[in-house]
């Protein structure tokens, strides 16, 4: 039984590509008897929604803080950013999870 040599390898690769190009290329067919409309191609610049950052005024952590509480914490940026809308400063939600692990605590 022969050994296969290394160049075999780059022999069979290199007629398996050489068929399937053939195989792909046999594939197409002209369009017989059909005039194709042209397609109307748009241009939209990513840059024409682009907003020029502003710097907002420093303030004191504590105070950046507790606002972020008033609004109701993270929850509240990932709906301004699903939304749009911005945040208004109300009393946070109540946290289920939070209570019944309070209970759960009382009890024992």
């Amino acid at each position: 039984m022969d050994r296969p040599t290394p160049m075999s390898g780059k022999k069979v690769l290199c007629s398996t590509l050489l068929l399937l190009s053939t195989v792909t290329y046999s594939q197409t067919s002209p369009v017989q008897g059909k005039t194709i409309a042209p397609i109307e191609l748009r241009y939209a610049s990513v840059l024409s929604a682009y907003q020029v950052y502003a710097d907002e005024p420093i303030q004191p952590w504590r105070e950046a803080n507790d606002r972020v509480g008033r609004i109701g914490g993270w929850r509240a940026y990932a709906k301004e950013i699903r939304t749009g809308e911005q945040a208004k400063e109300t009393p946070p939600a109540v946290d289920n999870l939070a209570n019944k692990n309070n209970k759960k605590m009382e009890k024992q």
